[in-house]
């Protein structure tokens, strides 16, 4: 909900709405210019929604003159980043231009198997025709490949004595490999033309291109054992549900003893494996060479993005102000895997492996590109750098209009806007799926929105100590392509009872500022309607992989907010925050499940989650801490944090009635329902730096962040339940138990040093 501009062009993912920031990740120099908007207070850029907006000014021109360069170390994302910047500040001849690079490498010092192989790059040029006309054209991209964290279950954490045990790497000739990459380069080039028509009129223009590939890693198989270190059946507690204690006991004494590598990825039995394939049917059918069973693919999310952006602004002779434009958003999204690794094998059999054990039958069920099948008689047999599984196009167009008019009468501040637009997305299918020949390949209806937003701002200032401000918004926004479709993978079919999302959200604050006293308390309320989410899983009722599609997801958040700083001693303060607030569902969503081999129907019904909460955020958060500036450039800081009434994302499917048998007591279904809270935390945190200057004309500082000193190692940030079931046989009526869910924790003690020269 936070809109997220670049030089004046939003930049949210079209695909999720999550924001950009990784686009330009690791170019702090290059985009350190940024203008906030908090909450429902309208920008220069749009109406935009209820997260406030930021607007990062990367043009040539607007960029600190001179030349930096800076070093990092630190222990908790990266090992080390170097960056260098210059700009040359707007010359005699109209001419700008600035560049940055930078690099960020290695690992952490509590995850083992994860690692920064990343770059940044930057360049811009700008160009001053008179006093009226602006050209700017700014490139940029950050080429990352990066190890992934993945959670676990606290049986495995306790197993292997650390709560950042992560499952996704094994040793291969010597050295750590992880199986899960994210590898990404999406270089972005835009071009903005301003016209300052008059001293109170404006238009600027903007266009940008995004392009290149996000690709994201996995390992995948065919038959055999799952690889999975973690995997359920190689934990004790397994053994221990089977009532085979003794195994259980075993497995425990391997798990802490790590014997023959066992929490780890077992890479050369998977290359042993692959190797000593030998099958005659396999060669007739393939041609000569190893069929792997074991293989690393690549996960593709390509984007072609362009946008083209006009917006005008004028101030009339008594200071009111009116602002508005124009915006179209063309997105294509090409969906795929690539064979990245066949570990030791030639070829990969491109198969439905599912469809293939329940259609073993019917070849024709079973294959991923029908029309690759009837032109060769068989699958194909993708090497390394082919696309298999699937492939297809994620399709949206936007486009809107919007206006904002603001004036001021004595203390009063009004802003008022509007925005009307539309949005359609479709997807077009590149390959005919065996499963589903007549809804896979070739587009699918275009699902169509109206668009719009209302927006008031509202403001008053009683004197310069005292004012207050009120803000209200309502829109509707098309659904998100992911949440729109079905099995998008797979098939063309959309989800039930999709709509448009609706929001209504509206708060008030009241500020107060008496020389360098500041405080501010503010209330806010806010209503999320018809939502909509899909996810895929293998569901252990159901004995197969399903979809499951829900709409008609609602949301209620409100709270309070309040802060403070107060000055002490000089250039001593004291400062604090706290914000309390609920957030819960407020509605139990339509679902249908469906199985993703024949789009038959599991279930449906309703997931009963109205008044639980709303996962993966604290409720309840509070800071104190002082801070300190001297008069010879030394900065102090050192904060406490306070949060709590956090709770666990929820599995849907645990909250229906699908899972619920007749030998099931009201205990048992309360225990399968209920919600984690996570226990509550605190952390002291502290920093401080330096600068000198030197003849006045160089600058040479550092500054240290140290994070966690208590070095807590048992607070949990996050996490999921698992959507898997264990089914109990013992009595002659079958129940079921959920999956012990997984987490994540914070990291212990870290710190992040900094030091920097410019002139």
């Amino acid at each position: 909900y936070s809109s997220i501009y670049l030089n004046g062009i939003r930049f949210n993912d079209a695909m999720t709405g999550y924001g950009p920031w990784s686009l330009w990740s690791g170019l702090n120099d290059a985009t350190r210019n940024q203008e906030n908007t908090a909450g429902l207070r309208s920008s220069g850029y749009g109406i935009d929604g209820i997260g406030g907006t930021t607007n990062v000014n990367a043009r040539a021109s607007q960029m600190r003159k001179g030349f930096r360069a800076s070093v990092v170390n630190g222990n908790s994302m990266y090992r080390f980043r170097a960056m260098v910047s210059y700009a040359s500040g707007l010359l005699d001849n109209g001419w700008s231009y600035a560049f940055s690079f930078s690099t960020r490498q290695g690992g952490n010092s509590y995850v083992n198997g994860v690692y920064y192989n990343a770059f940044g790059y930057f360049a811009a040029v700008e160009k001053q025709f008179g006093q009226r006309h602006r050209l700017a054209l700014t490139l940029l991209g950050a080429p990352t490949e990066r190890g992934a964290q993945q959670a676990a279950t606290q049986e495995a954490y306790d197993l292997v004595g650390n709560n950042y045990y992560n499952p996704n790497w094994g040793w291969q000739d010597g050295k750590k490999r992880n199986a899960r990459v994210r590898n990404n380069h999406e270089p972005v080039v835009m071009l903005n033309y301003t016209f300052d028509i008059s001293d109170r009129s404006k238009l600027d223009l903007a266009t940008s291109l995004r392009f290149g590939m996000n690709g994201y890693s996995a390992l995948t198989w065919q038959n055999g054992p799952d690889p999975r270190p973690d995997y359920y059946r190689y934990l004790p507690s397994y053994f221990a549900l089977d009532k085979n204690m003794l195994g259980a006991a075993w497995q425990q004494v391997y798990w802490q003893a790590n014997y023959q590598n066992i929490r780890h990825f077992d890479w050369d039995k998977m290359y042993q494996t692959n190797y000593i394939q030998n099958d005659p049917v396999d060669e007739a059918q393939y041609g000569p060479g190893r069929r792997s069973n074991y293989m690393v693919e690549e996960r593709h999310t390509d984007q072609l993005d362009w946008n083209l952006v006009a917006n005008f602004s004028h101030i009339f002779r008594n200071n009111s102000k009116i602002y508005g434009g124009l915006s179209l958003r063309r997105n294509r999204t090409e969906y795929y895997s690539e064979v990245k690794d066949l570990l030791g094998g030639d070829y990969w059999a491109d198969i439905d492996k599912f469809a293939e054990r329940d259609f073993g039958s019917n070849a024709i069920a079973y294959q991923n590109n029908l029309d690759y099948y009837y032109r060769h008689g068989h699958a194909h047999a993708a090497k390394v750098g082919d696309k298999y599984g699937y492939d297809y196009y994620a399709h949206v167009l936007r486009t809107k209009a919007w206006a904002a008019y603001n004036f001021n009468v004595g203390g009063l501040g009004v802003t008022v806007g509007g925005e009307v637009g539309y949005a359609s997305q479709w997807r077009e299918g590149l390959w005919r799926k065996g499963l589903f020949p007549d809804n896979s390949k070739g587009d699918s209806k275009k699902l169509d929105y109206l668009t719009y937003k209302a927006k008031g701002n509202f403001s008053y200032r009683f004197s310069a100590a005292h004012t207050v401000e009120a803000n209200v918004v309502y829109l509707q926004d098309a659904p998100e392509f992911q949440a729109s479709f079905v099995s998008p993978r797979t098939r063309n079919t959309t989800t039930p009872g999709l709509s448009a999302e609706r929001v209504f959200g509206v708060d008030a604050s009241y500020n107060l500022r008496v020389g360098d006293l500041k405080a501010r308390v503010s209330g806010y309320y806010t209503r999320i309607y018809d939502q909509s989410k899909v996810i895929s899983y293998y569901d252990d009722v159901a004995a197969t992989f399903t979809n499951f599609a829900m709409s008609g997801i609602d949301k209620l958040h409100f709270g309070l907010e309040a802060a403070v700083s107060i000055p002490l001693y000089r250039s001593l303060a004291l400062n604090g925050a706290v914000s309390w607030g609920q957030y819960t569902y407020d509605s139990n969503p339509y679902y249908l499940q469906t199985q993703d081999n024949s789009g038959d129907i599991v279930s449906d019904g309703y997931v009963y989650w109205k008044n639980f909460h709303v996962e993966s955020t604290p409720q309840l958060a509070a800071n104190v801490g002082l801070s300190y500036r001297s008069n010879n450039n030394i900065f102090l800081s050192a904060d406490f944090n306070y949060y709590n009434n956090m709770y666990l994302s929820m599995s849907p499917i645990y909250r229906t009635d699908a899972v619920i048998t007749t030998g099931m007591t009201a205990e048992d279904i309360a225990h399968l329902r209920r919600q984690e809270k996570f226990d509550s935390a605190y952390t002291l945190n502290a920093s401080i730096g330096k600068n000198w200057y030197i003849h006045r004309q160089y600058t040479l500082g550092f500054s240290l962040e140290v994070k966690n000193i208590l070095n807590n190692q048992d607070i949990r940030t996050g996490g999921y339940e698992q959507t898997r079931l264990t089914k109990n046989t013992e009595t002659t009526v079958t129940t079921y138990q959920a999956f012990d869910s997984k987490y994540f924790y914070m990291f212990g003690t870290t710190y992040y040093l900094n030091l920097y020269f410019r002139f």
